[in-house]
Formats: C-alpha cells, structure tokens, sequence
C-alpha cells in the first residue's frame, strides 16, 4: 500500500484520469479528476475513488464494494464508459462515464486498474432537454413543422397531421408549398426574407390549405433555428388553427352589429319620449305660469280697481251732493269748485277705462302702427303744454331739444299715450314745486325721448317689474295709478321697434329715455 497520491502523468488531458494499485488505493490523478470530485484525494487513505459519494443511474447510492474499481480489482475484467453520477463535498452532482481497465505486469501478475472519468452532465441535460423539448413538440395543441430556408420540410408533429391531413413521412422532404395557398406564396417569400434577417414573426393571421383544399385560418409564429455556430439553418413554425375564434369573433361582430342598431333604434326611440315630454313639461310650465301670471294679474286689477274706481265715485258722490246744496244758496264759488272736482274725477275714471281699453287691444293684438312723419319738436311742445295745465302747484314742465332736425317717422297717437304715461307719472310722484325735464334729440340714426323727475323713485328691488300690468311699487302710498301706464308705454315702445330704459334712485328721481330707430 502507499501513502501518498502521485501526480498523474495524464495532467494536460481534458478528461479525468487516475490509477489505482492492486489494492485499490489511488495512486495517482490529474487536474480534470480532481475538479470532477471537487476535493484532492488524502493520501494513503483513498481507496477505489477520490468522489464524495456515487450513484448509480437510477441516482440509487453505491456501497465501496460497488464502486468500479472495486470490481475491477475483485473479477480482474474491463468496464468500459458506464455510467454514473459523482457528488462533490458542496452537494453538486455530475454525470460522468467510468471506464476501468485493469493492468499487469510482464509475468501477468495484478498490478492495479487505470481510470477515466468523462463528464457528461451538459450533454445529460441537453438530451433531456430535447427529449421533453420532443415530447412537448409532440403533444402540443399547435402544429409545429421545421424547415429549411430553402423551405423544405424537417418535422411535423402530430397535430400538424391531423390538422393539414398529411402524415409525418408523406411531409417531410416536401416543399412547405403543400400547405400554403397560392395566394399566399408571396407572403411566404416576405416571411422567409424575415427569418433570414434573424427576426421573428409572432401572431401573425393567415390562412392555410389543408389535404381536401379547405383554407383554415391560423395565427403563425415563425422563429429561426440557429446552429451550433449561430448560423440561421431554418425556421421553426407553430401554426395554431383559429378557427373557433373566427367564427367567435363574427358572431361577436354580428351580435355586436345587432346589439348596435337594437341600441340606436332604442335610443331614438328614448329621445323621442324625452323630447315628447320636454315638450309636455315646457307646455305645462308655461301654461302654469300664465295661470299663475293671470292669477296675479286678476288679484292686482281687482285691488286696484277696489281702489282706483271707489275714490273718483266717492269725489262725484260727494261733490255732486255739495253741488246740489250750494247751488240752492247761489254759492257760485263752491259750486264751480265742486263741478271741478267731478270733471278731475270723470278725467281719472276715462283715463283708467283707456288704459283697460289699450290693455285689452293690446292683448287681442289689435294695435296696428301707422308709422308717419311729422315735427316732433311741435309735437313734443304740444304735448307738454297739455300736460303743464294737470301739473302740480308749483310743477314745472322744461322741454330742450338736440338735432340739426326735428324731423320724425313714428306713430303719432302711440308716441303720445308713451309721452302723456310718462309725463303723468313724473307729475303725480314729484313734489310740488318741483321740476320735470322733457327731452327730445334727432340724430342720423336715432330718435331718443327722455322723461325726467325728482320725485320719490322706484325702490331698487321692485325695478325688475317695473313693466309688469298692474305692477305698483310699495313706496306710491295713496297716489292714484292702475300699474298699467309703464306695461303700455313699454309695449307701445316695442310696436315701434324701439326700446325703453330707465335709471332711479329712491328718493332722487327717475328717468325714463325711450329709443327709436331713425327710418331712412
């Protein structure tokens, strides 16, 4: 026996190699074995091999006497590369093929056995690599066919037969034509020029032909296949029939198309009602706010006609009374006093019943214009001279007009009741004493009319119903008025094509400018 591990003859060689004596103690080894069994051998305490464990194939661990050499040494025969499995000290295992060969001396004595060790762990892994790689290709749900860049056919698996109809040994060594339409021949010089160029096509649409003619609609992959040396050799197709899919996909499209029309057929149908009652509800708003605008207005007319017909009858009750008892006595002045005070109240009962009459012309639109010309300057003075005789004590009526002209194309009798409403109401809400302005202006395109008081203004909250019928404002007291004249001037103003504005400030005066389109 010896007790030391020479170093191995066999060093510069890719393989492991070691020798043992007759015994079965290593003697010598090389690098390659010694990183195969991960450990250098103990010397003079290694016998039949310097791995940490070995199993056999069936990965089951061997006892010494089982070790190669052991036999070896034991039956004095050769075991030519049979395989094993090597475990390293860190647990890592090899896959290695043994051959041991016993040696003799010149007088054909044992001397002890000569060792290789060859590692076949990569090319294990990549048979079994190929081998699932074979059954995976085999059992696949795809067809999946190799073939040359010159497109000649290497492989077909079995789904490639039942889908196209052709056996494995009728398709290999054909052209990949026989599947391909003749529509499509171009497509597959397009895919061929591709997988040249190293690319890959993915999920690409298109159909196939199989045995009996039919096209079937595929979704392609195409990869190319590389040699050892990266050289592009072929190209690897998975051809996946998508047939359900398409017929999936147009009954979704039909149904789709179907839902859609069903959608836009109830959607016009749905907007048919909505704008039906849209229109019911427009219909009754507005019929519920005339019949409340009407309620208001009969509520108004009745308190004001409580109002304003009760104090003019009472005067000519009264006064006529007075009249009959001073007329008895000859009291002249008495009699001429209350005379006039029945013909003011006759004047404020007329100028109530016109302004029902003008209402209600103007609701039945029986108000046509008649659009003249004439002097609105004349007119104008005409007009405030009527008006200075009902002034108040001490009332002053001033008129200016602005214009190269007084030359105006309006309706008389409408501009007149616009002007008498205003000047009335800026004589019944100023103060005596006081003054009211009357404007009149001509300009190329334009004729304006302005009224202006200082009396008791509108209150800034009531001026948006300022041209309400009937409307009255809260500071008018007792100050006769029906809360028509300012809706008729407004209205009247409109008839004319004109427009109506004002400004007022309680306590300061109001202003009214009534505007009017100058005719050519």
């Amino acid at each position: 026996m010896v007790n030391h591990v020479a170093t191995s003859p066999y060093d510069k060689l890719p393989i492991g190699v070691y020798t043992c004596d007759e015994e079965g103690y290593v003697t010598s080894c090389n690098e390659s074995v010694i990183a195969l069994w991960g450990r250098r051998p103990e010397p003079g305490a290694e016998k039949w091999s310097g791995a940490w464990k070995i199993f056999d194939e069936d990965h089951r661990l061997l006892s010494p006497d089982e070790y190669p050499v052991a036999i070896v040494v034991r039956e004095k025969k050769i075991i030519p590369n049979a395989g094993y499995i090597i475990e390293q000290p860190d647990g890592k295992k090899r896959d290695v093929l043994i051959s041991c060969i016993p040696t003799f001396d010149d007088f054909g004595q044992f001397t002890g056995t000569i060792n290789t060790l060859l590692d076949i762990t990569e090319q294990k892994a990549s048979e079994a690599r190929q081998s699932m790689m074979a059954s995976i290709i085999e059992s696949s749900d795809d067809a999946i066919i190799g073939r040359t860049l010159d497109s000649i056919i290497t492989s077909w698996n079995h789904t490639a037969e039942i889908l196209f109809g052709y056996s494995e040994a009728e398709a290999l060594g054909r052209h990949i034509n026989l599947i391909i339409p003749p529509d499509k021949l171009e497509e597959e010089k397009l895919i061929i020029s591709k997988i040249s160029r190293g690319e890959k096509i993915e999920h690409f649409e298109t159909y196939r032909i199989n045995r009996d003619g039919r096209q079937i609609p595929i979704s392609l992959t195409v990869s190319p296949i590389k040699d050892a040396k990266g050289a592009i050799i072929g190209a690897s197709k998975i051809a996946r029939d998508i047939t359900r899919q398409k017929m999936a996909e147009d009954l979704i499209r039909n149904y789709a198309s179907s839902l859609a029309a069903e959608v836009a057929e109830r959607t016009e149908s749905l907007s048919k009602t909505i704008e039906a009652l849209e229109l019911a509800r427009t219909e009754l708003d507005e019929a519920l706010t005339n019949e409340k605008q009407l309620g208001q207005l009969k509520s108004r007319f009745v308190s004001m006609a409580s109002h304003e017909f009760r104090t003019p009858l009472s005067a000519i009750k009264l006064s006529s009374s007075l009249v009959e008892k001073y007329a008895g006595t000859y009291d002249t002045a008495n009699v001429n006093k209350h005379v006039g005070k029945i013909k003011n109240a006759v004047s404020n009962l007329t100028n109530i019943l016109n302004d029902f009459l003008s209402l209600e012309k103007l609701e039945a639109g029986k108000i046509e214009t008649d659009m003249a010309g004439f002097d609105l300057v004349k007119f104008a003075e005409e007009v405030r001279d009527e008006m200075q005789l009902v002034a108040r004590a001490g009332q002053q009526i001033v008129y200016q007009h602005t214009g190269e002209t007084g030359f105006a194309v309006l309706d008389r009798n409408l501009l007149h009741n616009c002007i008498i409403n205003l000047l009335s109401n800026a004589i019944k809400y100023s103060p005596e004493g006081s003054m009211i302005e009357l404007d009149t202006e001509v300009t190329e395109s334009q004729y304006f009319i302005t009224v202006r008081d200082h009396g008791i203004g509108i209150p800034k909250d009531e001026q948006k119903h300022l041209f309400e019928a009937f409307f009255r404002a809260n500071n008018t007291g007792t100050i006769e008025g029906t809360g028509l004249g300012l809706n008729i001037v407004s209205r009247y103003t409109t008839l004319m094509s004109g427009q109506i504005t004002f400004e007022s400030k309680t306590g300061k005066g109001t202003h009214f400018t009534l505007a009017f389109p100058a005719s050519p």
